[in-house]
């Protein structure tokens, strides 16, 4: 059970990893410019169900309409697998890091826990957020509750109602949230 928790946490970071409502930028790829099909600089709220719904039917293997744990967790490989390879090649001749093996083992020891205890709290806002995604409850994600849930993500950054994202609303959600993150890392570390 606790792999399978895993895994859906994953894959769930995987497919909420990418914001819909992101600006370009260095290695982001420009994901407003793919749900905006009309290029009119505006999202609305049916091109966001119908780029919530092409990235379900993606991951429905089995395209029986929804989307079950390990759907989600064959998807999350091949995405994580996709995105390897490309840093791969983009390190590629490029000289890295030295080797952990070469750090101190205390060190590596220290990391290697609070690795441990952030993807435990990772897997657990992740379960929370399938939860809360599967609105009747069934183990599995429909179509209806995928893109429901993407509305609804939408509509907090469109602050004025009128069902479509401007420019000038994706901007201020953008500086809400670096507001928010930089608030976040000045906490102390117990906290």
């Amino acid at each position: 059970m606790r792999k399978q928790t895993l895994a859906v946490a994953t894959a769930l970071a995987l497919v909420f990893a990418a914001p819909a409502f992101a600006h370009p930028g260095k290695g982001k790829g420009d994901h407003f410019a793919k749900i905006d099909t009309d290029g009119d600089g505006v999202i609305t709220t049916a091109e966001v169900e119908a780029a919530s719904l092409a990235s379900f039917a993606k991951m429905d293997a089995n395209s029986d309409g929804f989307v079950t744990q390990d759907e989600l967790k064959a998807h999350a490989e091949a995405m994580k697998a996709e995105h390897k390879a490309k840093w791969a090649e983009k390190k590629a001749g490029k000289e890295g890091k030295a080797a952990i093996a070469d750090a101190d083992p205390a060190k590596v020891a220290e990391w290697k826990a609070k690795k441990a205890e952030r993807a435990a709290k990772y897997e657990a806002k992740k379960a929370e957020k399938f939860a809360a995604i599967d609105t009747d409850g069934d183990g599995r994600l429909s179509a209806a509750e995928f893109a429901a849930s993407h509305v609804a993500r939408m509509a907090k950054v469109d602050t004025d109602g009128d069902g479509r994202v401007t420019a000038e609303e994706r901007a201020a959600a953008k500086a809400k949230k670096k507001e928010h993150k930089g608030k976040w890392r000045d906490k102390p570390a117990e906290q």
